[in-house]
C-alpha cells in the first residue's frame, strides 16, 4: 500500500517551494503584463469609442453645414437665374421695341414713297389719257375733256 516516507514529504515540501517560486518568478508578472495589456486594451477600446462618437459628430455637423452651403449656393443660383432672365426679358422687350419702330419706320417710309409714286402715276395716267384723247379726237376738242385726279388715283389703288 501507500507508505508515508521522509522522502514523500520532502517531495511535497520540494514540489511547494518550487510553486511558490513558479508563482512568484513567472505566474505573478505575466499575470500582471496580461493585466496590464487588458488595461490598455480596454483603454484603447474607450478611447477609440470616443474617438468615433467625436468623428460621427464631426461628420453630422460637415453634413449640417454642407446642407446649408448647398442650399445658400442653390438660393444664389436661382436668384442669378432669375435675374438673368429679367435681363434677358428686359433684353428682349428692348430688341422687340428697336424692332416695332424699325418697322413702323420702314412702313412710314414705304406709305410715303407709295404715295409718291401713286401722284406720279396719277400724272403720267392723266397724260397718258390726254395724249390719247388728242390723238383720238384732234387737239381742240381734248382740252374741254379735263382729267379728274381724285378718280384716277382711287382706280389706281383699287387696281394695285
Amino acid at each position: 500500500m501507500l507508505e508515508l516516507n521522509g522522502t514523500l514529504i520532502v517531495l511535497l515540501v520540494s514540489f511547494l517551494l518550487f510553486m511558490w517560486a513558479l508563482n512568484l518568478v513567472f505566474v505573478k508578472p505575466v499575470a500582471a503584463v496580461l493585466a496590464a495589456r487588458a488595461s490598455n486594451i480596454e483603454g484603447d477600446l474607450n478611447a477609440a469609442r470616443d474617438m468615433r462618437k467625436q468623428a460621427e459628430e464631426k461628420t453630422d455637423s460637415y453634413q449640417k453645414g454642407l446642407g446649408s452651403v448647398r442650399e445658400q449656393a442653390q438660393a444664389i443660383i436661382n436668384t442669378a437665374i432669375g435675374e438673368a432672365q429679367e435681363k434677358r426679358n428686359k433684353e428682349m422687350e428692348k430688341v422687340m421695341e428697336e424692332g416695332r419702330q424699325k418697322l413702323e419706320a420702314a412702313r412710314r417710309t414705304l406709305s410715303e414713297e407709295k404715295t409718291k409714286l401713286m401722284d406720279g402715276l396719277v400724272e403720267e395716267e392723266v397724260k397718258l389719257v390726254n395724249m390719247m384723247l388728242e390723238k383720238l379726237l384732234g387737239p381742240g376738242h381734248a382740252s374741254s375733256l379735263s382729267q379728274d385726279q381724285g378718280l384716277v388715283r382711287k382706280t389706281l389703288e383699287e387696281a394695285l
